[in-house]
């Protein structure tokens, strides 16, 4: 259930969630709630010390009277990640300074957002991604305004714009048992609008779950 006073004015979130966040994150404990059982065999795939940088942004923004962040759902066009629910953001550049930039570059490009208008709050704890040797971090930060969505319709097939309140009801969080290269996975997962969402995007979303609640702004 969503704290219902602190959902309402993105400037109170922004403020209560910054108090929560310098509080110290919850780091890897919460990501595991909902990390598939394959990751025990597939971090063996690669060698982490050898992984590539990327950077994914959570941003938030205000519609009405509800908070908002937007998932993406990967397009055909990008094969390798073709139906994935996922958050904007993609790897680094050797033309991006940092990963912040990275994922702000990212979101402009996928989501047609001004990335001016893109406040950061900071970092949460980063993933590694064992198939694909993605060492990922995620960027926490909201949106001045409404957004004007415009996708990239290369990358991405549709944007799931995500409200708060309904992605973090107990009744959107499920598991099953899939199978996949010859191993049985248990997949934890959150239901948003149809579509599953899961593994390491899931796993990033765990954590700020945790730290949502921390900050009394879900219960």
């Amino acid at each position: 259930m969503i704290h219902p006073n602190s959902i309402n004015n993105i400037d109170q979130f922004v403020e209560d969630f910054i108090t929560a966040f310098q509080k110290g994150l919850p780091g890897s404990e919460a990501q595991q709630k909902m990390s598939p059982s394959i990751r025990n065999h597939s971090n063996k795939i690669n060698d982490p010390r050898l992984a590539r940088d990327s950077s994914v942004l959570i941003l938030f923004y205000q519609k009405g009277e509800q908070l908002y962040f937007p998932l993406i759902e990967r397009s055909n066009g990008d094969h390798k990640h073709s139906g994935q629910i996922s958050l904007p953001g993609g790897k680094f550049e050797l033309s991006d300074r940092n990963l912040v930039e990275t994922a702000i570059r990212e979101t402009e490009e996928e989501l047609g957002l001004l990335g001016e208008r893109i406040h950061i709050i900071g970092p949460i704890t980063g993933l590694y991604i064992p198939i694909s040797n993605f060492q990922v971090q995620p960027i926490v930060a909201y949106y001045e305004g409404l957004p004007q969505f415009k996708a990239d319709s290369f990358e991405v097939n549709q944007i799931i714009e995500t409200n708060i309140q309904e992605l973090f009801k107990a009744e959107n969080k499920h598991e099953e048992m899939i199978y996949k290269n010859g191993f049985e996975i248990k997949a934890p997962y959150y239901e948003i609008k149809g579509h599953k969402l899961w593994g390491a995007t899931a796993m990033i979303i765990s954590e700020l779950e945790e730290l949502l609640k921390r900050a009394s702004l879900i219960e």
